[in-house]
């Protein structure tokens, strides 16, 4: 049976402001892949970097306790270890409190959801540019925000909670384990 490991995490807070709604938002991104995966080159498990929890603290300690719920059948192991739900949502818990960000790496929007959901229309509604992608034989739309829009994906996320954190925002530049 396969399970998830999580390798690293790392974490952005944004100070409450008017573009974030006036609350302190964060971008948890975590380094992790399944056990059973190598890599065909090194022979390492495979792994990558992936957004996996956006919004406010509430937000992401509610996404925390649904990904905890893995810890407990055994099919998510952070550091390769068995871990308690409780432990896993504290962990997360600090993460965010501490706020300090990653020595280098950095968060951005990479949207991409079902061409038919809600997200999609409310982007036209909003003018954003929209590109059609095709991946698995589903099509999708690919939502493309200015890094001076950047912040819109907490709206989306705040409207669309069936979102999960690596529809709507991607990370580069943090160091692979």
């Amino acid at each position: 049976m396969s399970y998830r490991i999580e390798y690293q995490w790392a974490s952005w807070k944004l100070n409450a402001g008017p573009d974030t709604g006036g609350v302190d938002r964060f971008v948890v991104a975590i380094e992790g892949g399944d056990n059973n995966l190598r890599d065909a080159v090194t022979g390492k498990r495979a792994r990558s970097w992936e957004v996996c929890m956006l919004g406010s603290a509430e937000q992401v300690l509610k996404q925390a306790v649904y990904f905890a719920g893995a810890c407990e059948g055994g099919s998510l192991k952070p550091g390769s270890r068995d871990c308690s739900p409780e432990a896993y949502v504290r962990r997360i818990r600090r993460l965010i409190e501490d706020g300090a960000q990653p020595a280098c790496g950095s968060w951005y929007p990479s949207i991409r959801v079902a061409e038919a959901h809600p997200l999609a229309v409310h982007a036209t509604e909003l003018d954003l540019p929209i590109e059609r992608e095709q991946r698995y034989g589903e099509w999708f739309a690919r939502v493309a925000l200015s890094n001076e829009r950047r912040n819109l994906i907490f709206d989306f996320a705040d409207r669309f909670p069936d979102l999960r954190g690596w529809q709507l925002a991607a990370v580069g530049g943090l160091p692979v384990s």
